[in-house]
């Protein structure tokens, strides 16, 4: 059936709490976060993963830790699952954006892939490091095993825009929450998506917290 890849998205920071970029900058998990990698870790304790990689920031490299103590097994550390850079933009909010460099976040809604964040990095160029990085994960692993990731929204929004051949100017129409799970099967090559931003696991009861990044992008983008 192929090989099932499992990306997750770290536990929520401050920052991600402030409405921050974060980019490359490395920030730490809040309560919360530690909360939802336990919780993620918990709902796929009885996974047999043949592989455990990581991005190399802080809040992946904590979640991952969660992970490992439940799973109790190992991780290895990948520079190329690192979260792309937002240039300028890291550690400013939306608003920050619009009145500093409005021009270029107009220019990246509309699509990310050939225009980047003020000095940051394009969905081709973090789409091109990323399938390289899946690829050598793969050879690492044997057909019809389960391989872990725990990476950033950022980098899990761009492969699966890559993979399901989006419109560049949709790629907004994939939301990541904080501890979401991703199940990619790649088959000869043929990436078949099985799950995106399931949380299910997260919550007793529905919540819309992560779905509320949709108001901002509805209120910055020009009709």
């Amino acid at each position: 059936m192929g090989t099932k890849l499992f990306l997750v998205r770290h536990g929520k920071t401050q920052w991600n709490m402030e409405g921050r970029y974060q980019g490359i900058t490395n920030t730490s998990l809040t309560a919360e976060g530690i909360k939802q990698g336990k919780l993620a870790a918990r709902y796929l304790s009885r996974v047999n993963f043949s592989g455990f990689y990581t991005s190399p920031f802080g809040r992946a490299l904590e979640t991952s830790e969660i992970f490992k103590k439940v799973l109790k097994t190992g991780y290895a550390v990948r520079e190329n699952l690192r979260e792309m850079s937002f240039g300028k933009w890291e550690g400013l909010k939306f608003d920050d954006i619009i009145s500093k460099y409005n021009n270029d976040f107009q220019k990246w809604l509309v699509n990310p892939f050939i225009n980047p964040p003020t000095q940051g990095e394009s969905f081709l160029e973090l789409i091109e490091r990323g399938e390289k990085e899946i690829n050598r994960i793969l050879s690492e692993n044997e057909d019809e095993s389960n391989i872990l990731i725990i990476t950033h929204g950022g980098f899990i929004v761009a492969m699966l825009v890559h993979w399901l051949k989006i419109a560049p100017q949709r790629w907004s129409s994939i939301i990541q929450s904080h501890g979401a799970i991703n199940i990619v099967i790649m088959d000869k090559q043929i990436p078949y998506i099985s799950q995106i931003n399931f949380t299910g696991h997260l919550y007793k009861y529905y919540d819309d917290t992560s779905e509320r990044i949709i108001k901002n992008y509805s209120r910055l983008k020009r009709d």
